[in-house]
């Protein structure tokens, strides 16, 4: 009647049904016969098969119990999750496979692509221009992002972050356990004795991650106005100062001077996420379904009674498989200033030499470190 534009009088006229009955089908009223289908798909001028169609009522069916699948327990609440259940096996035991093997193939060719064209001191890696926002093609050049501690490449482990522990270095006489720790002391450098309260407590902090969220987090209101003009020139100086530890000065010199050095913040969703790294959001979903596969033929192995269940085990191997894959996709969409200045300290460690920091810029900002003023 909509597509006709056909009122009910109008419909009545023409199928000869009373104008009430029409009223009472129209909302559920009155039992429909083959013979008033009849009159009504003569009225409309359309086949019955067609109104037939319309006034099939869907069945709804109530499915529940429980599936086994993935080592775990499911209960199943309705067609649509059993549906979706369904549609999740038939992917991972028929497509994943096939996706997985693809992705292995094609990081393999362009790892060997990179490793047989690039020379020992080439790179596309513009480190001088921190506002300068690059798109680094992880399938033509040599990247060496990092993001977890357990991050690795080619045997060496990406221990780069902020965060990561294990490089205690001094400052100003003052040792510090993780460089966001002291990167964080830049924040609150004026002199004061609240400042000076918040980078002792910031100083004894083992862990970079709790160091950021439950000292700098709890006194976010007492951060310095003027921190946005200084704090890339403090963080190289801080880096800098983190490589006076020789252990961490010979895991920069270990990486290829042909690295082109990532903090991968595909993952982080904070507002500095481009601004200190770059995203490559292909290679993470590449990755993730290593990942998945990795887990599932672990599971399978367990399951036919071949190997016993070891979650150490199974973190490492699904490390391992991660790890393999570093060749896929572009990083993007990021200034990328932590690997430019992790890439300026390992150039200056090769070469024997110190990287430009601004000296002036920092001293003009009259930075505090635990009561002292910095002199540089």
């Amino acid at each position: 009647m909509d597509e006709a534009r056909m009122s009910q009088r109008e419909l009545s006229q023409r199928s000869g049904i009373a104008h009430e009955t029409i009223s009472k089908i129209l909302n559920g009223k009155y039992p429909l016969s083959h013979k008033l289908f009849v009159k009504i798909a003569d009225g409309l001028n359309v086949p019955i098969s067609e109104l037939m169609e319309d006034a099939i009522t869907p069945i709804t069916v109530d499915v529940q119990g429980y599936v086994e699948y993935d080592n775990q327990i499911i209960k199943i609440k309705s067609l649509r999750q059993l549906q979706k259940l369904v549609h999740q096996i038939e992917h991972e035991t028929s497509i994943l496979p096939r996706e997985v093997k693809e992705i292995k193939v094609q990081n393999e060719m362009n790892r060997k692509l990179i490793k047989n064209s690039i020379k020992n001191n080439d790179y596309e890696f513009y480190i001088n221009d921190f506002e300068l926002i690059q798109s680094h093609d992880a399938t033509k050049v040599d990247c060496w992002a990092f993001k977890a501690a357990s991050d690795s490449k080619d045997g060496i482990i990406l221990n780069l972050g902020n965060q990561c522990s294990g490089y205690p270095f001094q400052l100003n006489g003052h040792v510090f356990f993780t460089s966001e720790s002291a990167y964080l002391c830049g924040q609150f450098s004026n002199n004061t004795e609240e400042h000076k309260r918040i980078q002792y407590q910031l100083m004894s902090e083992k862990n970079g991650y709790t160091a950021k969220k439950r000292v700098k987090n709890a006194n976010k209101e007492t951060i310095r106005a003027d921190w946005d003009s200084f704090r890339v020139d403090w963080m190289l100086y801080v880096i800098w100062m983190k490589c006076q530890n020789k252990d961490f000065a010979e895991k920069l010199k270990s990486l290829p001077p042909s690295a082109v050095i990532i903090e991968n913040s595909t993952t982080v969703h904070e507002g500095t996420s481009s601004i200190w790294g770059c995203k490559n959001v292909e290679l993470e979903e590449a990755r993730k379904k290593v990942e998945r596969y990795t887990y599932l033929q672990y599971m399978k192995k367990v399951r036919s009674g071949k190997i016993k269940m070891n979650s150490q085990e199974l973190d490492a191997l699904i490390q391992s498989e991660r790890d393999k894959i570093q060749y896929i996709g572009t990083y993007s969409d990021g200034k990328n200033y932590m690997g430019k200045i992790l890439k300026i300290c390992q150039l200056a460690l090769l070469n024997n030499t110190k990287p430009r920091i601004n000296y002036d810029l920092l001293r003009s900002k009259r930075i505090y470190l635990l009561g002292e003023l910095l002199t540089f």
